[in-house]
């Protein structure tokens, strides 16, 4: 049996997303016919995880890169999975801080606010730094609430967090129901938060980055399935469809597929489906007031939608979770990495109503779909990312399971992650939160996060 076929693998021919529809010249590039007999460090995936670890990694100033092998394997074209299929905007999540106040504490949601934060200068950095043109903004992002006593528990949370001086809650803006409407552009909405943001086209950065790891002598193995993963005293022998390599470090950017090469990880990061969408108004349809702002529109404190306004009028609008979660066999999109089909037309039919029922001025812009796809989502049990040296291991190192929310995590997160492999150095000596790092502990803990955004 081929692993596209075996349950935990990438399925093959998956939905093209909007972001995807140009295919980059690497998108099934491979460095050789079969890949090498040895490496240094093999980095299995190509989103933003793996792709900007190979970077950290080859473009650090301390090491000779020219000595240094590094090879990315990915099971399908490049940047084919969560990363090239997302909301393309990372910003000031304010649901996860009040998530890990409630479970970890309010040092614990420093680390992660900060963290959060920190991305928005580093992607916005790398993207300067190697002039990669991906239509970045640096822009604000509205948390837009439809029902009262969400908004109100929201607002209670914030002053809450602005009392007690929190550092990170200066950073986020209240805006009351009074005043939400105008200013987020939107209709009968009971509040808002506003947020740093950063918004760009995700698929464009990570093939940009990639061209520079190739330049830099990293390897590229698109098309190639890693089948099976074991770990030896001073390596890891990775066997692929084109052939086997053994790897004095392996680094796991696999995010919902880790389980399938990573056993231990069953259970604890677990695939599950999401459904986005590009809507497009009328040729004629011209906005009154162009929207410069992303957008979570939270219907109710379990469910919401994401919104990213392109350039051209165009819109990524994802979410749509109510329209199945409860209405479909749970079959159909836990714990599945099949995203060669829709969950359901109810998400769809809802993505083409958002506009012009709730943004002023799109009442006749017939903002509605000419792309619809699957992505597939890795998700854990307490809400946050496995990161650093898999538990037990010698020579082999993850960063996944990101709850749909990779993009506030990534970046940094990699930055961290190529220090531990180059330098042998603790997760605690990197800054990543705490609560990100993935331990024996955390391997059996079994309770319910936050709902994905």
């Amino acid at each position: 049996m081929s692993s596209e076929n075996k349950q935990g693998f990438p399925a093959h021919n998956p939905l093209t997303s909007y972001w995807l529809k140009d295919p980059h010249p690497l998108a099934s590039f491979r460095s050789s016919e079969y890949v090498p007999h040895e490496c240094d460090i093999a980095i299995i995936g190509t989103g933003l995880a793996g792709v900007a670890t190979a970077y950290h990694i080859l473009s650090d100033p301390s090491i000779n890169t020219a000595k240094l092998k590094v090879v990315l394997l990915e099971a399908r074209q490049a940047c084919s999975g969560a990363t090239g299929r997302n909301g393309g905007h990372l910003k000031l999540a304010a649901w996860i801080a009040r998530h890990t106040i409630l479970n970890f504490g309010y040092q614990a949601a420093e680390e992660v606010v900060a963290h959060q934060l920190n991305q928005l200068s580093a992607i916005h950095g790398i993207a300067e730094k190697e002039n990669i043109d991906c239509e970045l903004r640096v822009t604000r992002s509205f948390d837009v609430f439809f029902d009262e006593s969400h908004a109100s528990e929201t607002r209670e949370f914030i002053s809450a967090c602005k009392e007690k001086g929190v550092a990170w809650a200066e950073d986020i803006e209240w805006i009351e129901a009074s005043r939400s409407d105008e200013i987020t552009g939107m209709k009968n909405t009971k509040g808002a938060l506003g947020v740093p943001a950063v918004s760009l086209w995700p698929y464009k950065l990570v093939t940009g980055l990639l061209e520079k790891v190739l330049e830099l002598g990293g390897k590229l193995y698109t098309e190639t399935y890693v089948e099976k993963v074991e770990e030896l005293r001073n390596y890891t022998n990775l066997t692929t469809s084109r052939g086997s390599i053994n790897a004095r470090k392996t680094i796991f950017a696999t995010n919902a597929y880790t389980a399938a090469l990573l056993p231990q990880f069953e259970g604890v990061i677990t695939p599950f489906k999401g459904q986005n969408s590009h809507l497009s108004p009328i040729p004629s349809f011209h906005p009154t007031k162009p929207l410069d702002y992303t957008y979570n529109l939270h219907f109710n404190s379990k469910y919401a939608d994401y919104l990213n306004p392109r350039p051209d009028n165009g819109i990524i609008l994802g979410g749509g979770k109510w329209t199945y979660e409860d209405k479909l066999d749970r079959a159909e999109w836990w714990n599945t990495t099949d995203d060669t089909n829709l969950i359901n037309d109810a998400s769809t039919e809802h993505f083409d109503l958002v506009m012009e029922t709730h943004f002023q001025g799109w009442e006749e812009a017939k903002a509605q779909h000419d792309s619809v796809w699957t992505g597939i989502m890795g998700q854990t049990p307490d809400s946050f990312p496995h990161i650093g040296r898999v538990p037990g291991s010698e020579n082999q190192w993850l960063l996944a399971g990101f709850n749909g929310a990779g993009m506030t995590m990534i970046c940094t997160a990699s930055r961290g992650i190529a220090r531990m492999v180059l330098d042998e150095r603790d997760y605690d000596e990197t800054g990543l939160p705490k609560v990100f790092k993935s331990t024996f502990e955390r391997l059996g803990v079994k309770n319910s996060g936050f709902a994905s955004d």
